[in-house]
């Protein structure tokens, strides 16, 4: 193999792809990114059994084949070449890159014992890759660690995509936090179609498709593979088995409040987080609403602190306690003014933005000592 290429998108490509790739791979192999010159393009392409990655890239290619190298030397190696054009060359034995005055020879891996990528389904549809990463990004904050999932609730640490129409709703849960979105979408035919992928996994994926159109490729009936691409990257990925929890019935409705507050979500969120820097041992804030006002306690252990703000109230004297890492979590993605339905000091309050109807989210509430 023997092609030449930009320096700089060789670097770009290779730091991706080493990214995705297991710091303590289960086969030595998997260390590895797969090298594929044909025609006019290369591919580089890396895969560690649960995502993997191909990135096309335009290269004069003199010599098709394919070469498999360490990804963190190939990496480390392109990155600290001058801009311009580099060489690389492949044998059985090494890689070599070269630019004028400068020559790395790498180890060359055994193409042979590398692992079938898989295939990637067809587009179900098309979407704004920095709505999709925004969307993806947050929910996938909300979702329930790993390590605490079992059973019926691994859907819980995935973030599920749901396309119906002309919409893609994101949405995510750790059972004491819902967040739920909706873009506009571009289907490729009328049919419904789902996802559910590790959140880790997910929002490391629209990161790198951020700022491209996203085409998304749902698993089918008999595959686990779901895929995200652009016109020079596809990443596939292993969808979870377990189901997402049905979490539209746990949408508080609206007209059973007992009141709401309208209230700046940007003055809100930081009384919140200031009032998370003196409480102790995870204990939760108090939100007391009423009054015209709302007003945000943390303390414990001889420290205390509280910010009152101005608000629209139709309720007096209600107090709420929360977790304020889970509140804030919530108030986040929110521009403008927010409005929070209140039922009671018990029960999950329901948070909407007045300016936004496309986002949703619930918060439960912690039982006031």
């Amino acid at each position: 193999m023997k092609l030449r290429i930009d320096q700089k998108e060789l670097a770009d490509a290779a730091r991706r792809a080493h990214r995705r790739l297991p710091t303590n791979p289960i086969a030595p192999i998997l260390a590895g990114i797969l090298v594929e010159a044909t025609e006019d393009t290369v591919t580089l392409s890396g895969f560690d059994y649960e995502t993997s990655t191909r990135a096309v890239l335009d290269a004069e290619i003199l010599e098709p084949g394919l070469a498999l190298v360490s990804g963190r030397l190939l990496a480390d190696v392109s990155a600290t070449f001058p801009a311009g054009l580099v060489d690389v060359v492949a044998d059985e034995r090494e890689v070599t890159v070269t630019a004028p005055g400068t020559t790395f020879a790498l180890p060359a891996m055994p193409v042979s014992d590398y692992p079938a990528l898989p295939e990637a389904p067809g587009a179900a549809g098309a979407i704004d890759g920095d709505l999709l990463a925004a969307a993806v990004g947050h929910a996938a904050q909300c979702t329930l660690p790993m390590k605490e999932a079992a059973g019926s609730l691994v859907g819980f640490t995935g973030v599920h995509v749901l396309a119906d129409g002309d919409q893609l709703t994101v949405s995510a849960s750790d059972r004491y936090r819902i967040v739920r979105r909706t873009l506009p979408w571009q289907p490729a035919d009328d049919r419904p179609g789902e996802l559910l992928i590790p959140a880790g996994e997910f929002a490391a994926t629209v990161k790198q498709t951020a700022g491209h159109t996203v085409h998304l490729g749902f698993a089918d009936s008999d595959g686990s593979v779901a895929s995200l691409s652009t016109d020079t990257l596809t990443v596939t990925s292993r969808t979870i088995a377990g189901k997402f929890p049905d979490i539209a019935g746990f949408f508080p409705k609206p007209e059973a409040a007992a009141g709401s507050a309208l209230v700046d979500t940007a003055e809100l969120l930081a009384a919140v987080n200031r009032a998370a820097l003196v409480i102790e041992d995870k204990n939760p804030i108090n939100v007391t609403f009423g009054g015209g006002k709302v007003t945000v306690r943390g303390g414990g252990a001889g420290q205390r602190g509280s910010s009152e703000l101005a608000a629209n109230t139709d309720i007096d004297d209600f107090t709420i306690a929360f977790n304020p890492h889970y509140l804030a979590s919530l108030l986040a993605p929110i521009e403008g003014t927010v409005r929070i339905w209140l039922f009671t000091s018990s029960k999950p309050v329901l948070i909407e933005p007045v300016d936004d109807p496309t986002y949703r989210a619930v918060c439960m509430p912690v039982r006031i000592k």
